[in-house]
C-alpha cells in the first residue's frame, strides 16, 4: 500500500525552462515594486525607516536569499565562469567598477546635498560640495570595496568548495 509514496512525473525540460524564466521575472517585478515603493515612501511621503522596514527586507533580504542559495548549491561560481568567459570585464573587475561608481555617486550626492543646504554663497557652496565629496569618497570607497569585494571573495571561495564537494561524490 503506497498511499504516501510519491511517483517522480516526468516533466518536459522546455516547461520547466518557461517556468524558471517567469519566475525569474516575476522577482524581478517584485523587487522593482519594491524599490519604488521605498523611494516614493521615503521623499514624496518623508517616511522614516519605521516606516520602510518591510521594503528593506524585502529587498535585501531577497537578494541575501538568492546569493545564499546560488553559493551554497555550487551555481555562483558557474555562474561567474560563464560571465568572464563571455564577457570582455571580468566579475571581479565589475564588483571593483560598482564600489567606485557607487561611492562616487554617494559623495555627488552628499556633496550637493551639503552645497545646497548649508552654504551661503556660490564659492563657499562649491567648496562645501569639493570638500565632502573628497571626504566622502575617502570614507566610503573603501567600505564599499572591503564589502562588495569581501562578499563577492567569501562567495566565491564557498561556492568553489560546494562545487568541489560535489565533484567527490
Amino acid at each position: 500500500m503506497n498511499l504516501f509514496k510519491r511517483t517522480k512525473k516526468t516533466t518536459d525540460e522546455r516547461i520547466e525552462n518557461v517556468r524558471n524564466k517567469i519566475y525569474k521575472e516575476m522577482y524581478h517585478v517584485i523587487m522593482a515594486i519594491c524599490l519604488v515603493s521605498f523611494v516614493v515612501k521615503m521623499y514624496k511621503y518623508g517616511a522614516g525607516i519605521e516606516e520602510v522596514v518591510l521594503e528593506l527586507v524585502i529587498l535585501i533580504g531577497g537578494g541575501v536569499y538568492f546569493l545564499a542559495r546560488s553559493i551554497f548549491l555550487g551555481v555562483f561560481w558557474d555562474e561567474v565562469e560563464m560571465h568572464d568567459r563571455t564577457s570582455k570585464t571580468s566579475m571581479s573587475m565589475k564588483t571593483i567598477f560598482s564600489s567606485v561608481g557607487l561611492a562616487f555617486i554617494i559623495a555627488v550626492v552628499m556633496g550637493i546635498n551639503s552645497a545646497v543646504s548649508y552654504a551661503d554663497s556660490s564659492s563657499q557652496g562649491l567648496w562645501y560640495f569639493t570638500l565632502v565629496s573628497f571626504v566622502s569618497v575617502i570614507i566610503y570607497l573603501p567600505i564599499l570595496l572591503f564589502l562588495f569585494g569581501g562578499i563577492y571573495l567569501l562567495a566565491k571561495k564557498v561556492s568553489m568548495k560546494y562545487q568541489d564537494d560535489d565533484k567527490k561524490l
